[in-house]
């Protein structure tokens, strides 16, 4: 692929992921800091001839990502991990390494008998996570990866890119450090749903484990001076206020509770379930049983009852007696409906439908139909706990702040403070926010960031 077939193909793809992904605009704070220090890292990179564009994607994903020819993204999500402005630019300059390396540009050369159409450059990260409807740059991945040589070539131009623009190189190491304290609370939380942790396999094989990498840039660091701009607290002002997770349009998860800005709605759910959001749904689960909930929109086309609405979705023989009513003021219907049902194939299905102008929400809570009947306490605290909310009564979604560090502080006492606002793992959250294992300190005096 000639340079101006790349150059042509970053900017088809931008214009697909810019009107597809949720960007915060141009102008944000944090979209205008992020641009401040990539455009420091283009001008001194190998390809500084080219226009680079920085983007701040606006979800929780930690993930950042480069188009070919210059577009850059970086998932606020990951940003919330950041705990310098060095940090902030160990990422970028990987991703300009990866620009510069025209790596997008072979992989997508490699892939075009697979007639995939699009590619991407590695993740900072160690594994993908595709947003909107780019659902084949996740099967381009698959088939052939990246690469471990491409990746470790990336974090070796940004080891040389970012102390070139006046950072400590050493900032990639602890980056590194703390992706793998974050992978190993995720692990935890997962465990204790009950589920296995993700096992990296196929072409992700191909990415060089973060230990690997850690050593590889710590050798590198090693013999590079390390007196550069660090810029801790600048990056911490940065971060104060953003959410800490989901986007406020998408809901938020704040220890048992589920709360939905948009829908005006809140949840709370029994100590036994673990909550997940996603964009399209919010699914539960009782930890180790096969226990299910799922809620999500469903857009009505014309004027129908919520008993209609209920009924439309099975076979009419699976449906039981439909109860009707109204709740927050808007009506529903509910019943029990006998089917199949995701990870439950022989399930009784506690089904509401409530309307809400031209959509419907749809609640879903299932089990084994054998034993359905011994969870229906639970499910009927979930139905009754949905009400209104509102931000200025109810309190908002979980946002970074900031907070000096007390002698007296531990993460496990502020994670008490905070009502475990981040579950049952807050304090090992709390910890891997700030690049520490739970049984280290910072500094008396030091500035941390808390979720509150």
């Amino acid at each position: 692929m000639s340079e101006k077939e790349e150059l042509a193909l970053g900017q088809q793809l931008a214009a697909e992921y810019n009107k597809n992904l949720p960007l915060l605009p141009d102008d944000d704070p944090l979209s205008v800091y992020v641009n401040e220090v990539g455009q420091r890292l283009a001008f001194v990179s190998d390809r500084k001839e080219l226009f680079y564009h920085f983007h701040v994607v606006d979800d929780a994903t930690i993930n950042a990502f480069a188009l070919p020819g210059g577009h850059i993204y970086i998932h606020r999500g990951l940003m919330m991990y950041l705990n310098s402005e060095a940090e902030l630019a160990s990422v970028l300059a990987h991703e300009i390494g990866h620009v510069t390396a025209r790596h997008a540009a072979q992989r997508y050369t490699q892939i075009q008998g697979y007639q995939l159409g699009m590619m991407v450059t590695s993740i900072f990260v160690p594994f993908n996570q595709v947003t909107g409807n780019l659902a084949n740059l996740l099967a381009a991945s698959f088939i052939s990866g990246f690469g471990r040589d491409m990746e470790l070539q990336a974090d070796e131009l940004a080891l040389k890119y970012a102390p070139d623009a006046g950072y400590d190189p050493y900032a990639t190491i602890q980056l590194l450090s703390t992706l793998q304290r974050v992978e190993h609370v995720n692990n935890l939380e997962i465990t204790d749903t009950g589920e296995k942790p993700p096992v990296y396999h196929g072409a992700f094989a191909t990415h060089p484990e973060t230990r690997k990498r850690i050593q590889q840039a710590t050798e590198k660091a090693q013999s590079m001076h390390s007196n550069g701009f660090v810029n801790h607290e600048r990056m911490l002002a940065a971060l104060n206020g953003y959410p800490y997770g989901d986007s406020p349009e998408e809901g938020a998860v704040v220890g048992q509770k589920f709360l939905h800005r948009d829908l005006g709605l809140q949840l709370t759910f029994p100590e036994r379930w673990v909550i997940q959001n996603t964009p399209q749904a919010v699914t539960a689960r009782i930890r180790n049983q096969s226990v299910y909930f799922m809620m999500a929109q469903k857009p009505l086309s014309r004027r129908v009852s919520a008993k209609e609405v209920l009924e439309s979705l099975f076979p009419k023989r699976h449906v039981g007696e439909v109860t009707t009513g109204t709740l927050m003021g808007k009506p529903y219907a509910r019943a029990r409906v006998i089917a199949s049902a995701p990870k439950v194939s022989k399930a009784a299905i506690d089904i509401i439908v409530q309307l809400d102008g031209d959509k419907a929400l749809i609640v879903n809570m299932w089990a084994p139909r054998d034993e359905i009947d011994s969870y229906q306490s639970d499910f009927d605290a979930i139905f009754k706990s949905l009400k209104s909310y509102d931000p200025k009564i109810d309190g908002d979604i979980p946002r970074i702040t900031i907070h000096t560090w007390h002698q007296q502080d531990s993460w496990q006492k502020l994670a008490e403070r905070s009502g475990n606002i981040l579950g049952k793992f807050t304090a090992e959250r709390f910890a891997a926010l700030n690049g520490m294992e739970l049984n280290q300190s910072p500094e008396t005096g030091n500035l941390i960031k808390l979720v509150k």
